[in-house]
């Protein structure tokens, strides 16, 4: 596998190229298999198969789509690299999603150290009051609710707005999610819960500013 290293497979990249359809009784475990012995194309189906979901579940955490492209890459990347020490003890997509939300893990922490951007927040805090009414007057014309949902959601802490997406979003099991992100199923559920409530208190606090504002 060493030679393969230096080169990912020229599927690597949002679109990927076209390629033959996998034939129905070939699973991802063969492929994996295939993949590891060196073979491109095994690997560009297993991309082609798995991108959307990796792609959805980043997208849902970065909430930019030009991020989002490239960390669903840098899944992939990490994932051809990686691919020996896959052992089979997991489910593929199981242990790619872990992949993709460590990399998440990794921008945003890149995120906390970029100057301009926390200076861009803290901007937006300090929105003079007449600024926020005038815009809170107008929000739901231009946006409906389910965008309003993503963007609430999107506020959220990290650990919370990724148990919402995998639970709602990727429609993951506790024990599929307790394996990507190895924090116990209990933990899972508190986190989810104080999830729900969190997005629930800032719906209804929106909402109800909208309405002694209209």
């Amino acid at each position: 596998m060493s030679e393969y290293l230096l080169q990912p497979p020229h599927s690597i990249g949002i679109p990927i190229p076209n390629i033959a359809t996998t034939s129905a009784d070939e699973n991802d475990a063969e492929l994996v298999v295939a993949s590891q012995g060196g073979d491109q194309d095994a690997f560009a189906q297993l991309v082609q198969r798995h991108q959307r979901r990796v792609f959805n579940l980043v997208f849902r955490m970065l909430q930019q789509y030009e991020e989002a492209n490239e960390v669903t890459q840098e899944t992939f990347l990490a994932a051809w690299q990686g691919l020996s020490s896959f052992r089979g003890d997991a489910r593929f997509s199981t242990w790619l999603y872990r992949i993709a939300y460590n990399c998440c893990l990794k921008q945003l922490e890149q995120r906390k150290k970029d100057k301009a951007l926390n200076a861009a927040i803290q901007a937006e805090h300090l929105l003079d009051h007449a600024d926020k009414e005038e815009r809170a007057s107008t929000v739901l014309e231009i946006h409906d609710y389910q965008n309003l949902v993503r963007e609430h959601l999107s506020m959220l802490p990290a650990k919370y707005r990724v148990v919402l997406v995998l639970r709602h979003l990727q429609e993951m099991t506790y024990e599929e999610m307790a394996e990507i992100l190895t924090i116990p199923i209990g933990t899972i559920k508190t986190h989810l819960f104080r999830a729900r409530n969190l997005l629930k208190e800032r719906l209804e606090t929106f909402e109800q500013e909208w309405k002694t504002r209209g």
